[in-house]
């Protein structure tokens, strides 16, 4: 039976446009008979008015409402004045030839909503953040259905470069199949020489040099964050980031926190929540809010048009 109605959604946008696309596949549906709607510029009552007329030639259409956020349980302050009743009016009697997809980047669903519970009379899936775990089984079911060894050591790297996107996980996997080829093995330095290593671990790797004063290792890996296009003032707010995470840990540390509390607090694996605790105690306090305090700085000198954002940054990690 062909779904009417389907409602996707969770934190991450990547899988959500994901399940979108297979859906168009799974109905072979063409550009002419899909059409796209951004309910936080279009009124939701234009996009239902279009999901009950007859498709183009064909015997279905797919009609896509991105940004339904007012279906979760934050206020939505910002935006349009939705005609929610439109949709409840067509969610009573849907078009048979049309499929309905409602697509909504937020935490939960506010199941108070008469809206809502209209809505779980048809398809809704859930689209989580995916965890280290969840990449894991995932690529290990990637690999195991096309014969290919994993070796261990290789997974976790693999996963260690890409647990923070779900988007980055399935590119690199991509590569990693296209490097492979017909050869039935994959290893730890293979996964070295064909994934990328993402931003947030190259530029741990930058502050990790500054606090040890190894200049030479920051600056090369910032120029070569640079070169693959990344921008110096994207790579700024990371760095300053993970100062003002260190600092925090520290003083979460000092106050009689344990490695568990800090990584409920940040949410974090507990590999993840390990090094933050390492990372903390070993680094001079006094280091940290110098280096922040002049990063900061430099993050308003740039932002006002002071400093030119690569020059400065390649200035900061000279003179730390």
């Amino acid at each position: 039976m062909k779904e009417r109605v389907i409602v996707f959604y969770g934190e991450d946008s990547f899988y959500i446009k994901l399940r979108v696309n297979q859906v168009i596949k799974k109905y072979n549906l063409d550009e002419y008979n899909t059409t796209y709607y951004d309910l936080d510029e279009i009124d939701l009552k234009e996009a239902v008015n279009d999901a009950l007329t007859i498709p183009f030639m064909s015997d279905q259409k797919l009609v896509v409402c991105n940004n339904a956020k007012f279906l979760g349980t934050e206020k939505v302050t910002k935006g349009i004045n939705h005609d929610e009743d439109a949709l409840a009016q067509y969610l009573a009697n849907p078009s048979d030839s049309t499929i309905l997809i409602l697509t909504a980047p937020i935490a939960k669903l506010d199941e108070r909503k008469a809206l809502v519970k209209q809505l779980k009379k048809y398809t809704v899936s859930e689209c989580k953040l995916k965890t280290a775990q969840d990449l894991a089984a995932w690529a290990r079911r990637q690999f195991g259905q096309l014969g290919i060894h994993f070796d261990e050591d290789a997974l976790n790297l693999f996963i260690k470069r890409v647990e923070h996107s779900t988007e980055f996980a399935y590119l690199e996997m991509r590569k990693l199949l296209l490097y492979v080829g017909d050869e039935k093995f994959i290893d730890k330095a293979v996964v070295e020489r064909v994934t990328t290593k993402n931003v947030e671990d190259n530029v741990y790797d930058i502050t990790t040099a500054l606090l040890q004063h190894n200049q030479r290792k920051a600056l090369g890996v910032y120029k070569d964050l640079v070169l693959h296009s990344e921008d110096p003032l994207r790579i700024l707010n990371i760095i300053i980031t993970k100062y003002r995470e260190m600092l925090h840990v520290r003083t979460l540390l000092e106050q009689g926190k344990s490695q568990s509390d800090i990584q409920a607090y940040y949410n974090v694996s507990s590999g993840r929540a390990y090094y933050m605790v390492q990372n903390a105690k070993v680094v001079e306090l006094d280091k940290i809010k110098e280096h922040l305090k002049h990063l900061e700085r430099l993050d308003y000198n740039i932002k006002t048009g002071r400093v030119d954002k690569k020059i400065g940054l390649e200035l900061f990690i000279l003179s730390t």
